[in-house]
């Protein structure tokens, strides 16, 4: 939020571009090491010092890859801010190895409380550093010194917390072990990233920097969602996936229908309310400069809200190791994203956000196919888990937009109005879980009565 009155929208374009290299440069900087560390039925030291070993090779080869590469990268867009930005990130990868297989770990054996110490402070750090800098006048560079800087933090206190067994020396002679795995997986995640990141790159060249900055500023808003609930849910999901799967594939079944029907719920209000109401957002979020957004935000959340269904699909594939079946997704959705991305560029920004929906559907279709093969998930199933989300998300919408149309009546200033939106929007939510009898509602009284037992402890 103060960064975006801070930077411009090219600004934050020139960074979007480099952090887009950086993304798809990232897949092969951890092969995969990290899913296979979390999704292993029997992870010895020897499996473990060949996961180290692997994620350092790579990780350097693609620093000193992505080094090279830079005055090339500049020259294709002509602009030599490229350059310095990617100075900076490359020092990224020769850090990273040194934590992120214990970080996995940490995963692996769900130290949540741990994670929670590691991201916040993380996090801290970044946004510390980045406003601090852009305040002072260092432009896109901020957001570079702030990407290093919460690494090298990171780096620090993944050290200071990491399980004792996994304090051990990287020994290539078993990278064997990870090697397969980390292939497969790392294939099929480069070519999601290449699809996710395709935009950037065209429109880059094809619009300019400032277009690509109002661009991802929408799709930021977007993965806000991703990036602070989505996250969270399959931070915890994958491995009490790939337990549950250890056990039985009936429980599995069982555990993602609902998982669906919980996320569901989170997901199709949020995305509902951000349709309504992208421009009131951007504008309380990022300032006037980024209200050219709104409408991209809108469709791209349309697409967001069909993809949320499959979101935990890739997590139970990878979970069930079955990798070459997320790759074979991958092979047959990234062409047709980008070539819809690259055709709709000729048009507009519009249109070329409109690419969202048509590959989610087409995703959702491929990920409940191949779910229904390895763990029985049928397309009944997916109506069966999110028919309460359906009608939850119907009526917020419903009195979202009575209570709009009540308050433009009023003549009221329109950031003023917003919260009063949200908090009717979140108060019918709450109404309607428990009206409809949602799966989410035992989580929250589950919650509930742990925090009633925990003050009731302390009096």
């Amino acid at each position: 939020m103060i960064l975006a009155r801070l930077l411009t929208p090219e600004e934050i374009g020139i960074f979007s571009l480099c952090a887009a290299f950086l993304a798809i440069a990232s897949i092969f900087r951890d092969f995969g090491v990290s899913e296979y560390i979390i999704q292993e039925k029997d992870l010895t030291k020897e499996k473990l010092s060949g996961a180290f070993a692997l994620t350092a090779i790579s990780a350097w080869s693609m620093a000193l890859l992505l080094y090279l590469a830079r005055p090339a990268i500049a020259d294709f867009y002509n602009e030599p801010a490229l350059t310095d930005i990617l100075n900076i990130l490359c020092i990224n990868f020769l850090i990273l190895p040194l934590a992120s297989p214990a970080f996995a770990v940490l995963n692996r054996e769900m130290a949540f409380r741990s994670i929670f110490i590691i991201q916040l402070s993380t996090t801290a750090v970044h946004a510390i550093v980045a406003v601090g800098l852009a305040m002072q006048g260092h432009s896109y560079m901020s957001l570079a010194w702030a990407s290093l800087l919460s690494i090298v933090a990171q780096t620090l206190i993944i050290t200071f917390f990491r399980p004792k067994y996994s304090m051990i020396l990287p020994n290539p002679r078993y990278m064997s072990h990870v090697w397969k795995f980390g292939l497969m997986f790392s294939s099929s995640r480069t070519i999601e990233v290449v699809m996710n990141n395709s935009h950037e790159f065209i429109i880059g060249r094809q619009f300019g920097f400032e277009a690509l900055g109002l661009f991802s500023r929408a799709l930021g808003l977007i993965n806000l969602f991703w990036q602070n609930v989505t996250s969270a849910i399959t931070r915890v999901a994958a491995p009490a996936f790939a337990s549950t799967h250890r056990q039985s594939t009936e429980d599995l079944q069982f555990l993602y229908k609902k998982s669906v029907s919980i996320f569901t719920v989170i997901a199709w209000p949020f995305f509902c309310f951000a349709i309504f109401e992208s421009k009131g957002i951007i504008l309380l979020l990022f300032g006037d400069q980024w209200l050219a957004a709104a409408p991209i935000t809108s469709i791209m959340a349309t697409g967001t809200l069909i993809g949320s269904v499959c979101a935990l699909a890739p997590n139970v594939l990878i979970a069930t190791g079955q990798v070459k079946r997320r790759l074979h997704i991958s092979l047959m959705v990234a062409p047709v994203h980008i070539v819809g991305v690259t055709i709709a560029s000729f048009f507009d920004l519009w249109a070329i956000a409109s690419v969202w929906i048509f590959g989610s559907v087409f995703a959702l279709a491929l990920y409940n196919y191949h779910l229904s093969k390895t763990i029985g998930f049928s397309y009944r199933q997916i109506i069966e888990s999110a028919k309460e989300s359906a009608l939850v998300a119907l009526v917020c919408t419903a009195v979202l937009l009575v209570v709009t149309q009540a308050l433009n009546t009023t003549g009221m200033n329109a950031l003023i109005m917003l919260p009063i939106k949200a908090f009717f929007f979140s108060l019918v939510w709450l109404f309607a879980i428990y009206i409809f009898k949602h799966p989410i509602r035992s989580e929250i009284d589950d919650l509930l009565a742990q925090v009633k037992d925990k003050l009731a402890k302390k009096t």
